[in-house]
């Protein structure tokens, strides 16, 4: 439990707030005095939610093996490219907490469908971590299922994690899905890592997380194919994002080409397409006067989800509902953002207004 002058320091200097809701509960706005962002403390019942911490990215395979991991052996698991979410127990109920430490009401209501009673009955004081992927408010809608959620890590309660076969283990008895295991290598077989790298680049999936037998040392390793995509995916509304999104993408997958001697031109070809790809369509969006958006797809129950959803989007995020249709006593929504100082400055060049550099 974080000691209480630390959290009354945090109210008065704004790194800590107050929440309503569902539940009564303080969450830690940014890390503070050791704390991690997204921390989460319940009122009255003094449960503590620990945030999740950032696990290092390494840039090249080899030497960021040996500069970060000294256990022997690793456990190789595949990067999910979703929405971050905790759940919890929290007054008797399972909760699902956002990267922030928000009580994200969608997300709750999916995990309490999903169904994690027996579990937390067993295990009341522990974590969940996963990647909830799908139709949720920030993935890329999917015809072929709902939602799935990818459980990560376990926190047992006071922030640290189960080590890797005792998290596989609980995942398996109480049949939850856990992120794909890509297998256990000595930490030195760089030969053994390097094809698997190879092989989940050409699969087209995000990365790789490794991890010691008893999980105190873990790093991360994206693909190129993951960079370009996440370029691809947001080059039309690159007034929205932060610059360095785009130096960290182009930076890893110069490393990741240079260090598996990939084809320089082809990989050139592809990283131009993706930056100008999305960014002419959006170009071609502008001088039509219209707003850079993207298209999301949902399902709930309670009504209160979506209204929760439309409060926490950003503020250069517009929301607008396309169409809502009830089945089974469930409403399916499809929304749009409308990126807004994206779509400003865009369709101000489009009209033809100077700039001066």
């Amino acid at each position: 439990m974080p000691d209480s002058r630390i959290i009354a320091e945090g109210l008065k200097r704004g790194k800590v707030e107050r929440q309503s809701g569902e539940i009564e509960y303080t969450r830690f706005r940014e890390g503070f005095r050791g704390i991690e962002r997204g921390t989460v403390i319940a009122e009255g019942v003094g449960r503590v939610v620990w945030g999740y911490p950032h696990i290092p990215r390494i840039f090249t395979l080899e030497k960021g093996i040996a500069r970060n991991i000294k256990a022997g052996h690793v456990c190789a698991e595949e990067k999910i490219d979703g929405f971050n979410v905790r759940i919890a127990l929290v007054r008797g109920r399972v909760c699902a907490f956002s990267r922030g430490g928000f009580l994200d009401m969608f997300a709750t209501e999916k995990a309490r469908e999903l169904g994690f009673g027996k579990f937390f009955k067993a295990y009341p004081e522990h974590v969940l971590c996963g990647e909830m992927i799908g139709n949720t408010p920030h993935t890329t809608p999917t015809d072929g299922y709902d939602v799935k959620l990818f459980i990560f890590d376990i926190d047992e309660g006071d922030g640290k994690y189960l080590p890797c076969a005792e998290k596989h283990a609980l995942l398996k008895k109480f049949g939850i899905e856990g992120v794909p295991v890509l297998g256990r290598f000595r930490s030195d077989d760089f030969s053994g890592l390097k094809k698997l790298a190879i092989a989940i680049n050409k699969g087209r999936k995000e990365g790789m997380v490794l991890k010691s037998d008893d999980r105190s040392e873990v790093v991360k390793y994206v693909t190129p194919w993951s960079d370009i995509e996440d370029i691809e995916r947001t080059s039309g509304i690159l007034f929205d994002m932060p610059i360095g999104f785009y130096y960290q993408r182009v930076l890893r997958s110069a490393f990741f080409i240079n260090d598996f001697e990939l084809d320089r031109d082809e990989y050139a070809k592809k990283l131009g397409h993706a930056f100008y790809g999305a960014l002419i369509r959006a170009i071609k969006d502008a001088h039509d006067g219209r707003g850079v958006a993207d298209e999301f797809e949902i399902s709930f129950t309670d009504p209160a989800v979506w209204d929760d959803i439309r409060r926490h989007m950003g503020k250069e995020v517009k929301v607008e509902e396309i169409w809502t249709k009830r089945e089974n006593g469930r409403t399916r929504l499809r929304f749009r953002k409308i990126y807004k100082k994206t779509s400003r400055m865009l369709i101000s060049h489009a009209s033809g207004k100077g700039v001066t550099d």
